[in-house]
């Protein structure tokens, strides 16, 4: 595994703790969908403000884009196999809601993009890049998902969003394997429409 780097830690995490405190004092201060583009504003900015090289982050590879969304193609197949499996030994039956243009808009542009230039582009490449940098930037993900969503809604949302950590796992070695941050971000934005999509009822 390879090891975080001793030095120059502050600046990421200095970063990450002022995006997440700047995203919960906005959800208090105005309504959610300005607070909205104002976090996928800040995720974005940041990184080049504070890092020149993010702006070779956003290069588009379609191998690493093909390849990632084979594998996560793989994983969301996967995903409602088991759904489906957990719900019929339950007696329960999975519906499909189907989402807005507008929704899945907002997610590929306002949620999943932004959160993975931020997490993944910056993050995770600034904290060394490797599965130390990957779990540190999962664990970071999975803190401001619990942080942002227990301010706001709390109970059992708010235990939910513990496991956004083991998707960002998957998030961050799609990022480390294909090269490209936008095999990621194919994930991340396939997987919020397939788990918002598909309700056990």
């Amino acid at each position: 595994m390879k090891r975080l780097p001793s030095k120059n830690l502050a600046i990421p995490l200095a970063s990450y703790g002022a995006v997440i405190a700047a995203i919960i004092i906005s959800r208090t201060v105005i309504d959610r969908e300005h607070a909205l583009l104002l976090s996928a504003g800040l995720m974005l900015w940041v990184p080049f403000l504070l890092d020149h090289a993010s702006v070779n982050v956003l290069r588009f590879d379609p191998r690493g884009l093909l390849r990632g969304a084979g594998i996560s193609v793989a994983v969301l197949f996967l995903y409602l196999a088991c759904l489906y499996l957990f719900s019929t030994y339950l007696g329960r039956t999975v519906k499909f809601v189907e989402p807005s243009a507008l929704f899945v808009l907002t997610h590929l542009v306002a949620i999943a993009f932004p959160e993975e230039f931020f997490f993944r582009g910056y993050l995770q490449r600034t904290l060394g890049g490797g599965w130390g940098a990957i779990i540190a930037a999962s664990v970071l993900f999975a803190a401001a998902h619990l942080l942002v969503i227990c301010v706001f809604t709390g109970g059992s949302a708010c235990g939910q969003n513990a496991l956004t950590f083991f998707p960002s796992l998957l998030m961050g070695y799609l990022y480390m394997r294909t090269g490209t941050i936008w095999s990621s971000v194919f994930f991340h934005f396939a997987a919020n429409i397939v788990y918002l999509s598909f309700r056990v009822a």
